[in-house]
Formats: structure tokens, C-alpha cells, sequence
């Protein structure tokens, strides 16, 4: 028996056209689809991301609004203390220190999401360049802040101010600040944890000595000229910083506000 092979008609030009075209369109099609989709991922986690520096954006003017409360009431005695100062020729520890505040209120802003978002590229999923600029220079004034408060303020209050004004503290100011330190700690202490007594029986005797130490008498008029020289510049140079530093923070909570206002102007 014979057997017939059926030669394969060859595929003419246009058959081969319409192969390669619908290969192309397949390739492309799945080229957008992919675009899409990554288009869509990148804009859902843009919008995470955005609502998570909100947030941030939202506890630094918090915490800017506290620090500068507390350091504007701190300009204030700083200023009634330089006044007494350049105003009595007899100076009283007691009088002088009661406006000399030891403390000082650092700010550290909260940047977790803009350090996440920069480490890992996802500032490019931003396509709004007015909200990434916005984003970009709140970052920047919100480090200028938190170094000013740290590297300038902080480091000065911890060390020469510190030293300075630790020197001519009278023994019953220092008596003073350390019974009220130790009764707030304990008073922190008890409420963290009822079974913690509110004070031991030696600290609450230790603490009724040091509360019984009387005021020191005034300086004489020579010592009282030479705590003048001495502390007038550095109580100067205090209240300079703290302002200063208020500046920067008021820079840092008027550009946060800024971008806040743009995130929920442009609903992001």
C-alpha cells in the first residue's frame, strides 16, 4: 500500500505578519499590565506612606508647641534673672537662683517614616513634585531644629552653664532642688507601682534634714561683684540659645503645618 505524504502548504508573508503581531500585542499588553499594576502598588503605598508622615508631622508640632512653652517660661526668668543681677549690688543666692532654671527640654523630632521612605527609594513613588519638595524641606528644617536644640543649646546648658552656675549655688537652693527632685521621682515611682512604697523610712528622714537647711545669707558686695561678672555673660549667652533654638522650632512646626495643609488640600 502506497502511502501519500501531504507536503505543508508554506505560510504566505501575511501569515506570518499576523503571528508576529499578535506575539507583539500579546508581550505588550502583558508589559502594560504589569505597568498598571505596579503603577497601582506604587500609588497605594505612596498613600500609606503619606498618611504615616501625617502622623509624624502631627506629634512633632505636639512636641514642638510643649518645648516651647517650656523654654519661653524659661526665657522669661532667665530675664528676671539677669535683671537682678545687673540691678542689686547685695545678691541673694536664694533670690538669684530661684530664676535659674537647671533644665534644659531638648526637641528630637520624630522622622521614622521620612528616614524609611528615604533608605528604601520610596520617595520616588511621589510623583507630585510640590509634595515632595514640601516633604524634602520639612525634613531639612526639622534636623536644622533638632541639631540646634542638641549640638548648640543641649551641650552648652550640660557643660559651662552647668558648671558655672553649680559653683555659686547656695547650699539650701541645692538642698531644695534635690528634696523636690526626690519627691517627684518618688511620687513617679508610686504611681507606676502601687506595691512600691511612696518613700522609704531612711529617704523620708534623709529628705526632712535636707528640707530643715536654711537659706544662706546674702553674698558680701565683693563676692556678690564677682558672681555679676561671672554669670551675667553666661546667663546671657543661655537666653541667646534658647531663643534661637525657639526660632528654628518655630521654623520646623510653620513648614510641618505647611505640608499638612498641602496633604489635605490635595487629599493624598
Amino acid at each position: 500500500m502506497e502511502v501519500h505524504h501531504h507536503a505543508h502548504k508554506p505560510k504566505n508573508w501575511k501569515e506570518h505578519i499576523t503571528e508576529f503581531l499578535m506575539l507583539f500585542l500579546a508581550v505588550s499588553l502583558g508589559f502594560l499590565a504589569e505597568n498598571i499594576r505596579e503603577g497601582y502598588v506604587e500609588k497605594e503605598r505612596a498613600h500609606e506612606l503619606i498618611i504615616q508622615l501625617k502622623s509624624d508631622i502631627q506629634n512633632n508640632i505636639k512636641l514642638i508647641d510643649s518645648v516651647v512653652a517650656r523654654d519661653q517660661k524659661l526665657v522669661k526668668e532667665f530675664d528676671t534673672a539677669a535683671v537682678y543681677l545687673a540691678t542689686n549690688e547685695f545678691i541673694d543666692g536664694d533670690s538669684l537662683y530661684a530664676n535659674i532654671s537647671p533644665y534644659v527640654f531638648r526637641f528630637l523630632s520624630k522622622n521614622d517614616t521620612y528616614e524609611q521612605m528615604k533608605n528604601s527609594a520610596s520617595l520616588r513613588y511621589i510623583k507630585d513634585s510640590v509634595l515632595l519638595n514640601k516633604i524634602l524641606n520639612y525634613a531639612s528644617d526639622c534636623a536644622a531644629a533638632e541639631a540646634r536644640s542638641s549640638s548648640m543649646e543641649v551641650d552648652f546648658v550640660t557643660t559651662e552653664y552647668t558648671n558655672l552656675i553649680d559653683k555659686w549655688m547656695p547650699k539650701s537652693t541645692a538642698a531644695n532642688r534635690l528634696f523636690n527632685d526626690r519627691i517627684s521621682t518618688a511620687v513617679f515611682f508610686n504611681s507606676e507601682s502601687s506595691s512600691k512604697p511612696f518613700l522609704e523610712p531612711e529617704e523620708i528622714k534623709f529628705l526632712s534634714r535636707v528640707n530643715e537647711i536654711k537659706k544662706d545669707p546674702s553674698y558680701t558686695k565683693e563676692k556678690s561683684s564677682e558672681i555679676k561678672a561671672s554669670l551675667l555673660p553666661v546667663l546671657n549667652r543661655r537666653t541667646f540659645l534658647l531663643v534661637n533654638t525657639v526660632r528654628f522650632m518655630g521654623i520646623a512646626k510653620q513648614s510641618g503645618q505647611s505640608l499638612l495643609d498641602y496633604i489635605n488640600k490635595t487629599e493624598h
